[in-house]
This record gives structure tokens, C-alpha cells and sequence, in this order.
């Protein structure tokens, strides 16, 4: 089923997948999927679990190739057009992906200075994203000693960080207790207003009513739910 919205967002982004299926072990995840995400949209992805979400954020992103269809961003194929291409696109993982043994800060420096961000600017970069994420107070902590709720804000802080043109974060708010999840959610929402394409997977009822739209996905088979106010 195709789920598409109106009109371009404010920066012309789109994030666009066409017949998108995917499968593994002989089992078929994603089964002929079309959607598309534009710039200054918040979606939410809901599902039961087991039902594809994950697998479709990271064929989205371009770490997992599709079995068949496209993925583009404004147009190019991302499976085409290299890293350049796929930096414009950043994942925030349900583990975090983040370094044990750096800091909260150093962890944002790091891939920031990995597309080319000189020292001075990631460092301020990364000051602002923790700060936006109400974790100033534990930059100089290893992510270690950081609770899995602490180490969750930070991989959004991360994200935030490089300034993507489309967010794609999966479940980045489950270890969240209710104030803390909104400050993480409303770091990542307010990526929109900047122009990034969002699209958030969740099981919470409450973080898909703050999206614009939703998309639910069952047995790999994508629809679209009514417009959220």
C-alpha cells in the first residue's frame, strides 16, 4: 500500500521507499512497502513487535539492502551514492550504539569529526545536543556510568547533533520515565522544525499522537492510520 503525504516539507527533503521487501532465512520480513517522509514531517511507526519496524528503519537508513525496491533521498538511490549519500541520514538504534568507554560529549565529537566537523565546532555541537536533551550536567561521564535512560538521550543527542536531513529513530524513548520522555521527544520532534524528514518507531500510544501522521505495520505490510491532530 502506498502512504504518502502532501506537499514537500520546508527543506525539499524526501525519504522514499518503493516496493521495498526484505527477507531473511527464508522468512519475509517487509513485503512490498511504499512510503514517503518528507521535510518538516513527524511520523510515528507503530506495530506489534515481531512486525517489521526495526528491519524497515535500517533498510530505510541504508544499512540493511532491500531483497528488492529502492530507497532514495530526494530523488538518488541511497544504495547508490555511497556514505555522502547516507550521512544526510541518521539512525538513533534501540542499543544506542555508543562507546562504553568515552564520554557523553566525546561520543557526539566523535561523529561529528568522522563527516568532517572541526574540533572547536563538534565540541559546541555537542554542548548544545546534551543540553537539548537535559544531559549538560553528564557530558564529562563515560557512557558507562550512565544509566540505559541517560544513555538513551544521549544517542538522540547524538543524532541531533549532525543536523540529518532525516531522523530515524527506534523507540528512542522506551527507557524513559514520563518526564525525561518528553524531553527526549520533544528534541526529536523539534528536528522537524529545521526541516528534517522524522520518522519514529514506537509502542507508545502518547509519543504517535505528538506525529503528524502514523503508519502501522503488521506481517511486514504497511497502512495508513487517520490524521492525528
Amino acid at each position: 500500500m502506498t502512504t504518502e503525504a502532501h506537499g514537500m516539507g520546508p527543506a525539499g527533503v524526501e525519504l522514499t521507499g518503493r516496493g521495498l521487501r526484505f527477507a531473511r532465512g527464508g522468512q519475509e520480513i517487509l513485503r512490498g512497502i511504499d512510503l514517503a517522509v518528507r521535510g518538516g514531517e513527524r511520523v510515528a511507526l507503530t506495530g506489534p513487535s515481531g512486525s517489521g519496524k526495526s528491519t524497515l528503519m535500517a533498510v530505510l537508513a541504508g544499512l540493511s539492502a532491500p531483497t528488492a525496491g529502492t530507497v532514495t533521498l530526494d530523488g538518488r538511490p541511497l544504495g547508490q551514492h555511497g556514505a555522502r549519500l547516507r550521512r544526510r541520514v541518521h539512525m538513533v538504534f534501540q542499543g544506542y550504539a555508543l562507546v562504553a568507554l568515552l564520554t557523553a560529549a566525546e561520543n557526539i565529537e566523535l561523529a561529528l569529526r568522522a563527516t568532517g566537523v572541526p574540533a572547536g565546532d563538534a565540541g559546541t555541537r555537542a554542548a548544545e545536543a546534551l543540553r537539548l536533551v537535559g544531559l549538560s550536567d553528564r557530558a564529562e561521564h563515560l557512557v558507562e556510568e550512565l544509566s540505559g535512560g541517560q544513555q538513551q538521550r544521549v544517542a538522540v543527542a547524538q543524532a541531533l547533533a549532525t543536523r540529518p536531513a532525516v531522523l530515524l529513530a527506534d523507540e528512542p524513548t522506551a527507557e524513559q520515565d514520563p518526564a525525561h520522555r518528553d524531553v527526549a521527544l520533544d528534541a526529536i520532534l523539534g528536528a522537524a522544525d529545521h526541516g528534517a524528514a522524522v520518522l519514529l518507531a514506537t509502542h507508545d500510544a502518547d509519543v504517535a499522537q505528538r506525529c503528524d501522521r502514523r503508519l502501522h505495520i503488521v506481517d511486514g505490510q504497511l497502512s495508513e492510520v487517520e490524521a492525528l491532530a
